[in-house]
């Protein structure tokens, strides 16, 4: 098996749906790296952005095989009912490379994943999105930024998001790093959108942090595999 079978799955479900999604990765044979608690703000421009009720969620990353990826996504949708609105979103990303410990780890499962790929219930078609037709925008922004930064990407054509909170770690002699001035209170935001939305929103978040601090944002996007639970 090699890394460019591999895929990084994530699901970003509301607090306390966490717990289930991981039993669907397990249910699955996919190993969980990772459970993250999200936090939203109170503001109602931010909550109507991410499309939910609740703006606090809980976030689970994994590995999984590429074939076994379309089939979490797919179980993950139906189980968690990703089709009614505010219900949650997964996506996959492809790895460039990956360690000997998780390889070895995920080989162990390739087995019992062929083994369920002769079931009935994988046999059925899995609609999705096609390959990179969605791309997850990353940025990290300070925490009192949140509204306005949400607010700007949602009339550029948000429809969903993901705010995590984060601190700074490293030394003094890193509080400044490309013009943007460091602190320990930080956000990163996270951003599920459709290709042709990319360039709007990721300008809209750079222009919004260039004019409430004076400040240059640190942005990045990346190309996504699948997704479950979001339209156009």
């Amino acid at each position: 098996m090699s890394h460019n079978s591999i895929k990084l799955a994530a699901a970003i479900v509301n607090r306390g749906a966490g717990n289930r999604a991981a039993s669907i990765f397990h249910t699955y044979n996919h190993e969980i790296l990772l459970a993250v608690r999200g936090h939203g703000t109170a503001s109602s421009a931010v909550m109507d952005c991410l499309g939910l009720d609740e703006p606090e969620k809980d976030l689970v990353l994994g590995l999984s095989t590429q074939s076994g990826a379309d089939r979490l996504l797919h179980a993950l949708g139906r189980e968690m009912e990703f089709y009614k609105p505010g219900h949650g979103i997964a996506f996959t990303l492809s790895l460039t490379g990956i360690s000997l410990a998780a390889m070895d780890i995920l080989s162990r499962h390739k087995d019992q994943d062929a083994k369920n790929n002769d079931t009935a219930e994988h046999k059925e078609d899995i609609p999705m999105a096609n390959a990179h037709s969605y791309e997850l925008i990353a940025s990290v922004i300070h925490t009192d930024l949140a509204t306005p930064v949400m607010e700007a990407a949602r009339k550029a054509g948000c429809q969903g998001g993901t705010l995590i909170k984060a601190r700074e770690i490293g030394t003094d002699a890193s509080k400044k790093l490309f013009g943007l001035t460091l602190s320990q209170e930080k956000a990163i935001l996270l951003i599920l959108t459709p290709t042709d939305l990319r360039h709007p929103i990721l300008k809209a978040i750079c222009e919004t942090v260039m004019k409430e601090n004076g400040e240059h944002a640190v942005a990045i996007s990346l190309p996504v595999d699948a997704v479950e639970g979001l339209s156009n």
